[in-house]
């Protein structure tokens, strides 16, 4: 008689939990709806002149990438991929447009938190205090400001590394060419992610895979040609005319410090940093390898922001969730907070220049190396060893 009773307090318990998960899900659809709609979120700059701009000069017959029409400042830079997949919202008004935009990488955030916490479900507390820190990450701040596409893209990655094997190629094959908006970001991932699926599935499905994502890249970029076919031209204009800003990319600072010697310097590191990736994607699950790629990109590709700099999050959210000994969690902490203090006091002072931020990816990579070091019980016994 308990036991039934048990059985149904248990099924009591369990129907009121899923009611209130299913009221709390309607209310947030409602409130990111009247979100969208009415809220005067200041629109990103670059999303504004990136992605709306173009998509709305498209659905009018107009070049996507001739903004003179529109703007006197600012040029579109993103893929045509991009365009062709959200030209849609060229028919929204650019404040809905760019609050819609403001949810889709909020959610991407919040998906990219969660995936980054392993396969088990995240406790509670720490994927709150995971996602707040993520967040409030400063780069985090800026891209959320901007409207930027990173978080996006790191989303997808994560996507393809983590589920990938569940994923039919053309699928997959279009999360990959999405990435692709900010190539730049993809020079290691994308290696090592192709030099583990060749190693899974063989040199013809890879090969395969490879022609599906030109395939599939070119079909999202058919309603270019459709508004306008002759878009190609303003579109080489835009890259080539992009002013040289100083951003915070190792070879910009070893180039703009050292001149050939420092370009030299960059083209080794780029080498040696390409041969530890594939070796972690040699070693690694891919869903840490992914973590892992993401975060060396920092420090080698030839063009970056500071904003781009969320493609620390899944490694350092990982690690969070990782890391048994609380010496380690604290020491990733206090990177965090340190370099969080820094910024903001540079940004106070009138430092503002992109290019000085260059130190924000090697600052917290190497926290976190030293970290994971230090949870390893016998390189601490090592350590001990050495300095008693």
């Amino acid at each position: 008689m308990n036991i039934v009773r048990t059985k149904e307090r248990i099924t009591s318990v369990t129907q009121s939990s899923n009611f209130l998960v299913a009221l709390l899900g309607l209310l947030s659809l409602v409130l990111l709806g009247l979100f969208i709609i009415y809220f005067p979120y200041p629109p990103g700059w670059d999303f504004r002149n990136n992605l709306w701009a173009p998509s709305y000069l498209l659905v009018n017959g107009q070049s996507p990438y001739n903004l003179t029409v529109l703007y006197e400042m600012g040029s579109a830079v993103w893929m045509p991929v991009v365009i062709g997949v959200f030209w849609p919202q060229g028919y929204l008004p650019l404040q809905q447009a760019s609050n819609l935009w403001w949810v889709i990488n909020l959610i991407s955030l919040i998906t990219i938190v969660w995936m980054s916490s392993g396969d088990q479900r995240p406790p509670k507390y720490l994927f709150t205090i995971t996602l707040i820190l993520a967040f409030l990450f400063p780069p985090t701040i800026s891209h959320f400001s901007l409207g930027q596409i990173t978080i996006l893209i790191c989303l997808l990655f994560m996507a393809i590394s983590i589920y990938g094997r569940k994923f039919h190629p053309l699928l997959l094959a279009l999360l990959i060419a999405l990435t692709l908006a900010k190539p730049q970001l993809t020079i290691l991932i994308l290696p090592g992610y192709f030099y583990s699926y060749l190693k899974e599935n063989g040199v013809s499905r890879a090969v395969k895979l490879i022609v599906f994502v030109i395939l599939v890249s070119g079909i999202l970029s058919l309603p270019l040609f459709f508004f306008y076919p002759e878009w190609i031209s303003d579109f080489i204009k835009s890259l080539s005319g992009n002013p040289t800003w100083a951003h915070p990319s190792s070879l910009f600072i070893l180039r703009t410090n050292f001149n050939k010697i420092g370009e030299i310097l960059w083209y080794m590191l780029l080498l040696l940093v390409s041969g530890i990736n594939l070796w972690l994607w040699t070693r690694l699950p891919r869903r840490d390898a992914a973590a892992w790629s993401l975060a060396l990109t920092t420090l080698v590709t030839p063009y970056i922001w500071s904003w781009d700099f969320v493609l620390l999050i899944p490694l350092f959210v990982s690690y969070l969730y990782k890391i048994n000994r609380k010496s380690s969690t604290w020491l990733i902490y206090f990177a965090y907070i340190s370099s969080w203090g820094v910024i903001a006091y540079m940004k106070l002072t009138g430092r503002v220049s992109d290019g000085l931020y260059w130190w924000v990816p090697w600052y917290l990579i190497g926290f976190v190396i030293i970290s994971s070091l230090l949870n390893w019980p016998s390189v601490k016994f090592r350590l001990n060893t050495l300095f008693s």
